[in-house]
């Protein structure tokens, strides 16, 4: 009976060092993604997303997509992205997700982007909006100048993914005759293509799940001067801060990671062994009992 006790409190000391150690792992994992761990700064543009070929098929552009989208500015919508105006904000643009995921363009010669890298933003509970600067200077008549960005949302529900592009104090200038085109490349959609100046208070893309979600949005935004414009805004530089946000906070989710995985490790090994110790102890206590 001796032996018997002696390793029952052996069993019960590794139980309780491994309930220790699992807590000490599960804490520290979850303070690390809440104050330590980076978002990564950029992404791969993946290979199934294509866009126009060509320097002259983006400035020279007059179908019936930047024809629609230059209305914007006016407070008009674009009919061909499904979209519906806000009650709250007149001059607002939306697509839906039900669009499919890549599509081919219809603009004649088209080249992949893969391998191009993108900026990445993320949206989820813990930040609802995100920025990052698009920054142009010393442009001539005809430059053009393209970036992407990849947006990750996590959520569940309906939000509407909001983009705009505030331009800083001070670099007005330029934007009286900088044109910025914004075209989602996953579904080709251009979501506006005029002055930067008369750019919507917001651009806005409608997603939905009924499930728990990461999608990822990715934007071509190519800003261009026209050939018409004169040498006195050579040398000028614009910085502008493009703002991506979600007001329906409620609906956002955790960002998924894969420490996740980690976590219910360590949680179901906390919580096995603790359920064991339990067990043991009750069953020491009984025996004492008896024997008594």
């Amino acid at each position: 009976m001796e032996r018997k006790n002696r390793k029952l409190k052996v069993v019960i000391v590794i139980l309780v060092v491994l309930i220790c150690l699992s807590g000490a792992a599960l804490t520290g994992t979850l303070l690390y993604k809440h104050f330590v761990q980076t978002e990564p700064t950029t992404v791969d543009v993946p290979g199934n997303v294509i866009t126009p070929d060509g320097e002259d098929s983006f400035v020279t552009e007059t179908n019936s997509d930047s024809a629609e989208s230059a209305n914007t500015a006016n407070g008009e919508t674009i009919s061909e992205l499904n979209t519906s105006t806000s009650p709250d904000q007149s001059e607002t643009t939306s697509a839906s997700e039900s669009a499919p995921e890549s599509t081919d363009s219809e603009t004649t010669g088209t080249t992949s982007v893969s391998g191009t890298k993108a900026s990445a933003i993320a949206l989820h509970n813990r930040k609802s909006e995100d920025n990052t600067p698009f920054q142009v200077t010393n442009m001539f008549p005809g430059d053009r100048e393209t970036k992407y960005y990849c947006v990750k949302v996590s959520y569940k529900g309906d939000i509407v993914v909001r983009c705009h592009a505030d331009i800083r104090p001070g670099y007005e200038k330029l934007a009286e005759v900088l044109k910025v085109k914004i075209r989602l490349l996953h579904t080709d959609e251009i979501l506006y293509d005029g002055l930067m100046r008369d750019m919507p208070k917001s651009l806005n893309y409608e997603l939905y799940t009924t499930e728990k979600k990461q999608s990822e949005l990715y934007y071509e935004i190519s800003a261009y001067l026209d050939t018409s414009v004169g040498n006195e805004y050579q040398d000028k530089e614009l910085i502008a801060d493009l703002r991506w946000w979600v007001e329906e906070a409620e609906n956002l989710d955790s960002p998924q990671t894969g420490d996740d995985l980690y976590i219910y490790l360590w949680f179901a090994l906390a919580v096995g062994s603790l359920f064991v110790l339990i067990i043991l102890l009750a069953m020491r206590r009984k025996e004492s009992v008896d024997e008594h």
